[in-house]
């Protein structure tokens, strides 16, 4: 059931969507316009969490983290809005949260202070040092357009919708940045942040009427405001245009990137704005779609990640993006593209991939999953543009009609879609075809105006600000006291059972009741174990070919992952074909997987190759892009076997692998497709396959699956020696971004401490408290987190888009020093209410299902979690000294691994000689040298 309701006195714009979800949702938007490249919206974003009138501790949300069952808190800036989510399972919880949460949007404190640590500040160590540049949104946005593909995009919306608010750099540019003063953010905030101008959003099994009375308290204090303007509607181009840019940044090898992006017609035509997101797919969102298969056809590039992307702004905009495109074959490409899109208008598109493609459209729209997000927050992105802009929220929550008229219209003629290709794209002049391309280094603007402002300085400017940088490095987290006032739940309020998710194994079928409707999941996982470095490294390539190779049916409903995992039975690793379905067509997903997997096995060596750069163009983005999970997994690799397979799957190991691999094809390809050919044989092994089934009661249908693609297993079949982690544990990789992603771990059973409970209550408490203060508030990075596995006892401590390497990492070091100071029984209590919520997060449903099935492969059961569970709830505060202790002696002795600037990895080395390697086997990025000593085994 849903609502649309609006507050009498300030006109804000609630709705709300009741259903059974105990993951409930709160979401609050307010237009946000920029006017210039300050990024002033994206500014505010982060200081509204900085305090409020009625909680003016400094860091709120840093508590909230600690003494609340939250399963989400976020915000988002995009081009012309912002939002602002929470998520928790707990109505008590809930309350408080969004009590703080609408009194942080609407009651800001905006302190001149935590506006210089959020937006930009100068920092001197000593009085005759270099000033140095601070600001977390300032370092979040260097590293965001030092990354090609965002550069991309950000400039081809400015020239796409040239004089609108889009044109401007909603996130901040870099150089802009600082000429944003305080009272600019203020007036910005009076503007836009009025109830007037808010849009509610519930979800889930609230209690109905106590959230809307307890809005109506928040928003009954205010009269209605001014509106917000509506934005604009862009000129429309008469002839579609051309733009180059040269950019110093971009890989060496003469390759650059480029967009086709347009503005589409207001009018969304017969067929509804899903007609546009069946559009979408029908071009790109399968393997076998056509701009993929154009880019294959011309021997150019790759689709750029996240593209082609439908962004509901004023007007619909749609963008695709490539990568690795031959500057001189621009035009090449654009006209391949464009024929391609006339030929669809003309002919429309084959009956089979117009079905497929219809069926994920309405699977998606079924199953409501994107990543770890709630269920509520993904349906809220659907609707929300639309509902920004004029439309009638509850109509777009009501797709399941337009999805029948939408059916019912394109299966039974195609003229309605055609039409809809040629008005949006083909003969639609409002068109920019924008290209990056690789030009001379870039002047460092941000060092020359540093260099000028530090010899404006005079004497005692300098020793002023010195002076400043130290108080505000001393100021970070001295205490772990309760924040005055701020509502947190009691450990009488806290859960003392996990949730179970019913399960059945069959054999090596494993049926879960996820509680879905109308979807079918089949992943079917074979065992990794026992492989060699090399036979690990070809996993991933080989999961690609087998769901989209030659013989086969290719559908983006079936594609390919890796996992690795340890537990107290054994460590595994898995690739796993994962398939899911429409109920009623939950025998055709079965006979597809079949005939998928079970097709005759011939890869094309081109198509090798094109997997194979396309692998590693992913896995340099990652480095970019999210570059401490791949530290993350660096570390994993030198403790144990799950987390050696683990980085050799997805990490470092798996980069330099495909880099060497790709080598080895343009010379021996008979010889890798032989290899591969012989793994796919040996993984098919009755022995190595387990599927997992949801949706369905009986596992005959996954038995039949089994049976008709096992192969009797070979007991003559050596064993290779398995993985083993990296030599060196101590190492940097050297990558084109001008901040840092900083790693550091403790193997804390290698120092004797065994109490998991206490670990993860001490580690949480550390990472929202002493690192979000230390590495986050006073060192400027975006984002710093602790992660803890239970299973090995391995700590990593981990910073993302940091300016600064050696003070992080004795950051991390100090880490058990701060948990003496302040551990007290009040902290105890709020650091296990956090610990707790963390433990049994909810999974959307189709990580849920990778999730249970590698529980079932591990040994890891509800008795064991359960256990976890009790000894969070049973830990003291003596554990946590005895823990802090530990990572004393743990921490010092554990890897490090950093991804930084080659400048940045030198300073810090001069600084602080051996206090890292830099990596050799490999080369990270094909912009870095290769460097002196950590090699990767195998």
């Amino acid at each position: 059931m849903a609502w649309r309701f609006t507050h009498r006195r300030t006109g804000a714009d609630v709705v709300v969507v009741a259903n059974e979800d105990p993951n409930m949702l709160f979401a609050i938007t307010f237009p946000t316009l920029p006017v210039d490249d300050t990024g002033a919206a994206h500014i505010l974003e982060h200081l509204v969490f900085r305090g409020s009138r009625t909680y003016p501790m400094p860091r709120p949300f840093a508590g909230l983290l600690q003494g609340s069952l939250l399963t989400y808190l976020n915000a988002t800036t995009g081009p012309d809005r912002t939002s602002y989510h929470l998520a928790s399972q707990s109505k008590a919880d809930m309350g408080n949260l969004i009590d703080v949460m609408l009194d942080a949007v609407l009651r800001p404190l905006l302190r001149k202070s935590a506006f210089e640590e959020e937006a930009w500040h100068l920092s001197l160590d000593e009085p005759l040092g270099q000033p140095r540049s601070g600001g977390v949104v300032h370092a979040e946005m260097r590293g965001h357009f030092a990354i090609p593909g965002n550069r991309l995009l950000e400039e081809t919306r400015a020239a796409l919708l040239p004089g609108t608010v889009y044109a401007k750099a909603y996130g901040g540019a870099p150089g802009a940045i600082p000429d944003l003063t305080h009272s600019d953010l203020l007036a910005f905030h009076r503007r836009h942040y009025h109830p007037s101008n808010a849009l509610i959003f519930l979800w889930g099994a609230h209690d109905i009427q106590t959230r809307l009375d307890q809005i109506a308290r928040h928003l009954d204090t205010f009269d209605r405001g001014e509106p917000t303007p509506r934005v604009d509607a862009p000129s429309a181009f008469k002839v579609p245009r051309s733009v180059r840019l040269r950019l110093g940044q971009l890989a060496p090898g003469g390759l650059g990137l480029m967009a086709m992006s347009w503005v589409l017609p207001a009018d969304v035509g017969s067929l509804g704005p899903l007609g546009r997101e069946l559009m979408t797919l029908l071009l790109s969102g399968r393997p076998d779609s056509p701009l993929p298969e154009i880019l294959r056809t011309l021997g150019q590039g790759r689709i750029l990640a996240g593209t082609p992307s439908l962004q509901a702004l004023r007007q619909p905009v749609i963008t695709m993006g490539f990568e690795a495109i031959d500057p001189g074959q621009v035009g090449r490409v654009k006209e391949a593209i464009l024929s391609q899109l006339d030929l669809f208008a003309r002919q429309g598109f084959e009956a089979g991939c117009l079905e497929q493609a219809l069926d994920l459209l309405e699977l998606r729209l079924r199953e409501n999953v994107s990543g770890p997000r709630p269920r509520g927050l993904v349906v809220l992105d659907r609707i929300l543009g639309a509902w920004r802009h004029g439309a009638d929220p509850i109509d777009c929550l009501n797709h399941g009609p337009a999805l029948t008229r939408l059916r019912a219209r394109v299966t039974g003629g195609q003229d309605a879609l055609r039409e809809l290709i040629r008005t949006d794209l083909v003969d639609n002049p409002h068109r920019v075809t924008l290209s990056l391309e690789p030009g001379p280094a870039e002047p460092d603007t941000e060092a020359e105006r540093l260099a000028a402002l530090g010899r404006q300085l005079s004497m005692t400017e300098r020793k002023a600000l010195a002076r400043r940088t130290a108080a505000r490095r001393k100021q970070a987290g001295p205490t772990g006291a309760t924040p005055h006032g701020l509502p947190v739940l009691s450990r009488a309020e806290l859960p003392h059972d996990i949730t179970r998710v019913p399960t059945q194994a069959r054999g090596p079928v494993l049926l879960m009741d996820l509680g879905e409707v109308g979807l079918v999941r089949a992943d079917l996982t074979m065992d990794l174990g026992g492989l060699s470095p090399d036979g690990l490294g070809y996993a991933p390539v080989l999961g690609r070919l087998m769901v989209e190779g030659r013989g086969n049916a290719p559908t983006d409903l079936i594609h390919a992952e890796v996992w690795s995992r340890a537990g107290p039975r054994r460590s595994a690793a898995g690739l796993v074909l994962r398939g899911k379905g429409l109920a009623e067509r939950k025998d055709e997903l079965i006979c597809r997987m079949a005939e998928m997997i079970g097709a005759e096995f011939a890869p094309e060596p081109l198509r090798v190759a094109a997997i194979l750069s396309e692998e590693i163009s992913r896995q340099e983005g990652r480095l970019l892009s999210a570059g401490h999970q791949v530290v993350n997994l660096r570390l994993r690799a030198s403790n144990g076997l799950a987390g050696a397979m683990a980085d050799r799957l997805d990490g470092l190991g798996q980069l330099g692998f495909l880099k060497r691999l790709k080598a080895r094809m343009a010379t021996s390809p008979d010889r890798v497709l032989d290899e591969l050919r012989s793994l796919r044989s040996r993984l098919l092994a009755a022995s190595r396959l387990t599927l997992g089934l949801s949706g369905l009661d009986d596992p005959k249908p996954g038995r039949m699956l089994i049976a008709a693609v096992a192969r009797p297993d070979d007991p003559r079949a050596p064993r290779p020696q398995e993985s083993t982690g990296p030599s060196c544990s101590r190492e940097a990789h050297a990558i084109p971004l001008p901040v840092q992603a900083v790693g550091s771990a403790a193997d804390l059973p290698k120092v004797g401490f065994h109490r998991i409970g206490a670990a993860r209550i001490g580690l949480g408490a550390i990472s929202t408290g002493w690192l979000w203060d230390t590495v986050r508030v006073a060192g400027g990075a975006y984002g710093t987190t602790v992660m803890f596995d239970s299973q090995t006892g391995m700590a990593s401590f981990l910073s993302f888009r940091d300016p600064h390497i050696l003070r992080t990492l004795d950051a991390y070091a100090q880490s058990g020093a701060w948990l003496r100071r302040v551990v007290n029984p009040d902290l105890l209590d709020r650091a296990m209410i956090g610990a707790v919520g963390a433990l049994d997060r909810p999974l959307p449903p189709d990580s849920q299902a990778l999730d249970l099935l590698q529980r079932h492969l591990v040994g890891l059961t509800d008795d064991l979690r359960q256990a976890e569970l009790e000894a969070v709830l049973s830990a003291t505060s003596e554990d946590l000294v005895d823990l802090s202790h530990a990572l004393d002696a743990a921490i010092p002795e554990g890897p490090v691994a950093v991804l930084g600037p080659d400048a940045a990895l030198r300073a810090a080395l001069y600084q602080r000689p051996g206090v890292f390697q830099f990596a050799e086997d490999h080369e990270v990025s094909e912009a870095t040298p290769s460097r002196t000593a950590a090699a990767i085994s195998g």
